[in-house]
């Protein structure tokens, strides 16, 4: 029987569940979108801290590897290596109870940097504000030393001042204040690697078309000056003859390439100025090794000048005989200059016992050899102004053990104080040369490391060999031309680098090993965390 009286209000109550279901899942709805509308703010507010942060890291970054903003220690009499203690990590600085050397702009965090200067830069450099907008966000930043190198840089005998690498722990914290506040926490591992001078067998810092230009009768490969001895000629391997240039090497000819080409550029074929490639072939020219792909362009320091600098006058020397006035040596430097031979084989021998030996214009006769007597660390330095060989003249180094080297630091200055248009010039086929000495005991003809030319100018250099021509030349900035058919064992650095005769050039390995520059600042690590 049914007792339809007592299903009445049902319906109501269902629609009551229902109603109150709906509300349930309703509020659910606008729980959910205020989390995710939360959600967003939060990592809004998160992300513009953390932009902050890294914002303090570059500028803390960029004033710790900006010469002209922070002079590292041992660079300026205010800040000798003997504030810091750096034979291990983090660096200190034994006068306030060895602690570890930092320079901050945070709050409750005491900068303790030697030089208060230096304090006073960071804190004007380090700490600031970005609008994101309607937002401010602030940052500040720290910096604590947790190891530092020194070196002998190339070329740095002309200043007498070390080189100095340092690596940097940076922290820096980003914030927001206001209604929702966000605080972010970066830190990051900045450093400066050191870096060979002498990598490459040539290597151009131009960004251009044919910065290395090689073309004639050409091979570039390699071999290793160690162990090497008196005239006894080296190994040569098809291989290792690696070339570099910021923009292209443009080979024509018979030219082989027995190495590696490196270069931040991409691309084989007709170069030009809107569209640099890597490589530009005709004829038989070959690239034996890979093409490899630098990150970003390789910048070489330029090399400190001398001082004093040397003199501007201009000194010519077609005869022995009265060469060591001629070339300054009187009084107290006489003893440093002698004379030998005759006719067509006239000698002037400068021996300082490693005193730097200043020279000004200097111009060889075909019958002279400027003979450099080498010593042992440090290298023998030569400040010369300029060296004309075109006349025919030859400079020469003379050594007699493998530790001895002489490192001539072009300076091509005129009197008024520009910059020459030609600082060395050995010229043509039939101009001057170099060479290491004639006679060798104790080490070898071929080692590079004993006959330097580092030149920091924007001129010209013009090189011609012998058929035992071992030096490296490290001159950034320069326009360096390579002529003859005379060979170079040794390495070629130019701003463009054109080998226009048939000359080959034999990279020496042991170049790697032995002479260093300052690399490229960088960051080798990075984290963060929110607060």
């Amino acid at each position: 029987m049914m007792y339809p009286e007592r299903e009445r209000g049902v319906a109501l109550v269902l629609v009551m569940f229902l109603t109150s279901l709906l509300s349930v899942l309703a509020a659910s709805m606008m729980f959910l979108s205020q989390t995710e509308t939360y959600a967003s703010m939060n990592y809004k507010l998160m992300s513009q801290a953390r932009y902050g942060a890294e914002a303090g890291v570059e500028r803390a970054a960029n004033f710790l590897f900006d010469p002209l903003q922070y002079a590292k220690p041992g660079t300026v009499v205010s800040d000798p290596l003997s504030n810091y203690d750096y034979s291990g990590s983090p660096v200190k600085y034994p006068a306030v109870n060895g602690a570890p050397v930092v320079i901050s702009t945070m709050s409750g965090v005491a900068s303790n940097y030697p030089v208060q200067a230096v304090i006073t830069a960071f804190n004007n450099a380090a700490h600031g504000s970005l609008t994101a907008g309607n937002s401010t966000i602030n940052y500040t930043t720290k910096a604590t030393l947790i190891a530092m190198q020194t070196f002998d840089p190339y070329g740095g005998a002309a200043s007498g001042t070390p080189g100095v690498v340092q690596t940097w722990q940076i922290t820096s914290d980003g914030s927001l204040s206001g209604g929702r506040t966000a605080t972010v926490e970066v830190v990051a591992i900045a450093e400066q690697p050191v870096w060979p001078a002498n990598s490459y067998g040539a290597f151009a810092t131009a960004n251009i078309c044919g910065a290395l230009y090689f073309h004639g009768n050409v091979t570039i490969d390699s071999f290793d000056s160690s162990g090497l001895t008196g005239a006894t000629p080296p190994t040569l391997q098809n291989s290792g003859g690696n070339v570099g240039t910021n923009g292209n090497l443009d080979v024509q000819g018979s030219v082989s390439v027995n190495g590696n080409l490196y270069t931040p550029r991409t691309g084989v074929g007709a170069c030009s100025a809107n569209a640099v490639d890597a490589l530009s072939t005709t004829g038989s020219a070959t690239v034996n090794g890979s093409m490899v792909q630098l990150p970003g362009p390789v910048k070489y320091p330029t090399p400190a000048l001398p001082s004093p600098l040397p003199p501007t006058t201009s000194v010519s020397i077609t005869g022995a005989s009265g060469a060591c006035a001629t070339l300054g040596f009187t009084g107290a430097t006489s003893g440093w200059c002698t004379t030998s031979g005759s006719g067509s084989n006239q000698k002037v021998t400068i021996d300082s016992g490693g005193a730097p030996i200043p020279l000004g214009n200097v111009s060889l006769g075909s019958q002279v050899t400027l003979e450099i007597t080498a010593h042992a660390t440090p290298a023998q330095v030569v400040n010369l102004n300029s060296l004309d060989l075109s006349g025919g003249g030859t400079f020469a180094v003379k050594a007699t053990a493998s530790n001895q080297s002489v490192l001539v630091n072009l300076v091509g200055k005129n009197a008024d104080g520009t910059d020459m248009t030609t600082v060395m010039d050995f010229g043509g086929n039939s101009g001057g040369r170099f060479a290491n000495t004639s006679s060798c005991s104790g080490c070898s003809m071929f080692d590079a490391s004993m006959l330097q030319f580092v030149y920091a100018g924007t001129g010209d250099i013009t090189l011609r060999g012998t058929s035992q021509a071992a030096a490296t030349v490290y001159a950034p900035n320069a326009t360096v031309n390579f002529n003859g058919t005379a060979d170079l064992y040794g390495s070629i650095l130019g701003r463009t680098v054109t080998n226009g005769g048939n000359a080959n050039i034999h990279y020496d390995r042991r170049l790697s090993r032995d002479f260093y520059v300052e690399g490229a600042q960088m960051f080798s690590a990075f984290t963060w965390k929110r607060f």
